[in-house]
């Protein structure tokens, strides 16, 4: 175990998260995937679900405050689009792995090949890391946390909808109250059987429309709706 180990390298994750634990057993057990607790049943371990789960809330409180503070003219629906954003699994577990959190992580045999960079397995820890620090430390101890590894984004703009273009399309619609809008017609469907593309046309209020094709009707409306959006941005009406 990590606790009585004098090159305990764990000292080096808790400089990377700027705090240190003063029971380590909590972050132990933040590191600690259902898979190891399964291997090692007769050790009566625990797992980092429990964790997990409070982490969550704490996260999303500190996120909450952050794009509270930080969009000051922001409607609640804006607000809550942008802690969605950062409180979302992908966005954790890209966190996870910009600190190196997968390397610390106590899996089972059946994980280890693949679990240090698994997506769950690293957004689960690092929630489970907050609500570690949640409880040896409270709001102090997960705001140094949050501050820490936070700070590289903090002068960064937002783009929640970098990877939505629909999503952008339909609050920028909504933003400027133009009703029924946007809308999405499937043109034509081309090509052999086995290899559809489909065209879909996207509009919106006051003529604006765009033309997307892809390989499922899904997909045609993204390309549609970027396509639409650059249109729009050039109009000056984003």
């Amino acid at each position: 175990m990590f606790l009585s180990k004098k090159n305990d390298p764990l000292r080096a994750l808790e400089k990377t998260i700027g705090y240190a634990f003063k029971n380590r057993r909590l972050l132990e057990t933040a590191l600690t995937n259902p898979s190891y607790r399964a291997d090692h049943a007769s050790a009566g371990l625990e797992d980092n679900q429990r964790l997990e789960f409070l982490g969550d809330a704490v996260f999303g409180l500190l996120t909450a405050q952050q794009v509270f503070e930080r969009y000051a003219d922001e409607d609640e629906g804006g607000l809550t689009v942008r802690r969605s954003h950062l409180a979302s699994g992908r966005a954790l577990a890209g966190l996870a792995r910009r600190i190196g959190l997968g390397q610390y992580l106590r899996l089972g045999k059946g994980e280890e090949a693949v679990g240090r960079d698994k997506d769950k397995s690293l957004t689960d820890a690092m929630e489970a890391v907050f609500g570690a620090a949640w409880c040896d430390g409270g709001i102090k101890a997960v705001k140094a946390i949050f501050a820490k590894l936070m700070a590289a984004d903090s002068e960064a703009p937002l783009d929640v909808w970098a990877d939505n273009p629909k999503g952008r399309l339909q609050e920028l619609a909504q933003r400027n109250a133009w009703q029924g809008s946007p809308t999405y017609k499937l043109m034509e469907v081309t090509g052999p059987n086995h290899a559809p593309v489909y065209t879909v046309r996207a509009t919106v209020c006051g003529g604006h429309e765009a033309l997307g094709a892809g390989r499922t009707k899904r997909a045609a409306e993204v390309v549609a709706a970027q396509a639409l959006l650059r249109l729009l941005d050039d109009a000056g009406l984003t």
